[in-house]
C-alpha cells in the first residue's frame, strides 16, 4: 500500500510539472505543419488575482494564440478556465483541495494538483521551420534590411533559417557611358525582354540597357535614345499618317519604344517621347522606375505596373 502511494505521488508530480521549452520533442508529422498547428502558451487575461486562497478552488480565465497562423492553422480551444492558488487548504477547512485536484506532498508541502500546464502535453516542435513573411525592405544605417520572425520561437522551437537579410553598399560599373548600380537596392536589374517579348506588336526588341539605380532611394532610370543609329530606326517618320499629341499638335515622328514584360507575363509597350521636331527634337530621355519594397520588383512609374524585363525597340 505504501509503495502504491509513492507511485501515485510520482505520477501526480510528473503531471504537475510543466513542460519546459528545452523538453519539447520534434513533431512526428512529416509535413511543414503539425496536425494541430503550433499553439503558444496559455496566458491569464483579465484579473490575475485569484478569488480563493487555497486548494485550487479559485478560477482564472486564460487564452492562447495560434502562433503558426497564417502559415499553419490550429485546431483546439483558444480559451479555458483553470484553478488557482494550489496550496492545500488547512484546518478547519472542510477539504484540502477542490475538484478535480488531489492533495500531494511536494518538498514537504501539501499541494493540490496537477496544475494545468502552460503548454499542451501534445506540444511539439514542427519538423520544418514556420516563419512569417518577409517585411518590406527599409533603409537603415546605409543599408537595406528586411526581417521575418520565427513563429515557434516563443515555445522553445527555434528556426534554423536567417531572420534578417541586408544589402549594403554600392557597386557601380561603367556601362555604355553610364554608371550602373548592380547591388545595394533590393530590386535586382530587370532581365532582357528580347526573348519573352519578341512577338510584341509595333516593334522589334533590339537593345538591352541596364537601369541606372540610386541605391539610397531605390529609384532608377533608363536612358531612351530616339535617333537613327546605323540601320536601327529609333525615330519613325509618320509622314502619311496624322498623329496628334495630347495638345492636338501634329506628330510627324514617334520616339523609341520601351518594351516591358510585366510580372503577369504580359508584354506591353510605351512610347516615352516623340520626335515631333524631327532632327532637332530631344533625342535622349530618361524613364523612371521605383523599387517595390515588398515584392522586389521594379515599378514603371508611368503605368504603376511591376516589370520583370525591359528592352528598347525600334518601330516596324
Amino acid at each position: 500500500m505504501e509503495s502504491f502511494r509513492y507511485f501515485l505521488v510520482i505520477l501526480l508530480f510528473l503531471d504537475f510539472t510543466e513542460i519546459t521549452f528545452g523538453q519539447l520533442p520534434k513533431c512526428t508529422d512529416s509535413g511543414s505543419c503539425p496536425t494541430n498547428g503550433v499553439w503558444g502558451e496559455w496566458k491569464t487575461v483579465g484579473s490575475t488575482t485569484c478569488d480563493m486562497s487555497c486548494g485550487g478552488c479559485g478560477t482564472l480565465l486564460q487564452e492562447r494564440e495560434c502562433i503558426s497562423q497564417p502559415v499553419c492553422n490550429c485546431t483546439g480551444n483558444t480559451n479555458r478556465t483553470i484553478g488557482c492558488n494550489f496550496e492545500g487548504c488547512k484546518y478547519p477547512s472542510q477539504k484540502t483541495c477542490c475538484a478535480p485536484y488531489l492533495p500531494m506532498i511536494i518538498n514537504g508541502v501539501i499541494t493540490c494538483g496537477p496544475i494545468p500546464k502552460s503548454l499542451d502535453s501534445s506540444a511539439c516542435c514542427p519538423q520544418q521551420s514556420i516563419l512569417t513573411q518577409w517585411s518590406d525592405w527599409s533603409y537603415v544605417n546605409s543599408q537595406w534590411i528586411r526581417s521575418r520572425s520565427c513563429l515557434s520561437a516563443s515555445i522553445g522551437c527555434p528556426c534554423s533559417e536567417a531572420l534578417t537579410q541586408t544589402k549594403t553598399g554600392s557597386n557601380w560599373e561603367y556601362i555604355e557611358k553610364l554608371f550602373v548600380s548592380f547591388s545595394g537596392c533590393p530590386c535586382d536589374q530587370p532581365t532582357d525582354a528580347a526573348t519573352p517579348c519578341k512577338n510584341v506588336a509595333l516593334g522589334d526588341p533590339i537593345y538591352y540597357r541596364p537601369l541606372a539605380i540610386d541605391d539610397t532611394t531605390c529609384t532608377a532610370w533608363l536612358v531612351m535614345i530616339a535617333e537613327v543609329q546605323g540601320d536601327k530606326i529609333y525615330c519613325k517618320a509618320l509622314k502619311n499618317t496624322i498623329y496628334k499629341d495630347d495638345y492636338g499638335a501634329d506628330m510627324n515622328y514617334v520616339g523609341a519604344l520601351l518594351i516591358m514584360q510585366e510580372v503577369s507575363g504580359e508584354c506591353t509597350t510605351d512610347v516615352p517621347f516623340d520626335c515631333a521636331n524631327g532632327a532637332t527634337a530631344n533625342r535622349r530621355q530618361n524613364v523612371s522606375f521605383t523599387c517595390d519594397m515588398k515584392t522586389g520588383k521594379w515599378i514603371y512609374d508611368y503605368t504603376g505596373k511591376r516589370v520583370n524585363a525591359i528592352n528598347i525597340a525600334s518601330w516596324y
